[in-house]
């Protein structure tokens, strides 16, 4: 399964950019320079939380989204 992380600092998104630059495997990056979002797998996103550079309280999105209601 993905995660979605929404990067909140230019320093958050250079200490992920150390930890994922460590690990096998693919991730990508998307979103502006502004606000930079990081698609990892499962692997990759327990790395980021182990070494601290996001939060293990689940505040990160499904890469699938949710749909928006009907009008």
């Amino acid at each position: 399964m993905g995660h979605v992380i929404r990067i909140q600092s230019r320093e958050q998104l250079l200490a992920a950019y150390r930890v994922l630059d460590t690990l096998p495997g693919t991730w990508h990056s998307r979103g502006s320079a502004e606000t930079p979002t990081l698609l990892v797998l499962d692997t990759h996103y327990k790395a980021l939380v182990e070494a601290g550079v996001v939060s293990p309280n689940g505040k990160e999105e499904n890469s699938r989204g949710k749909k928006a209601p009907t009008k």
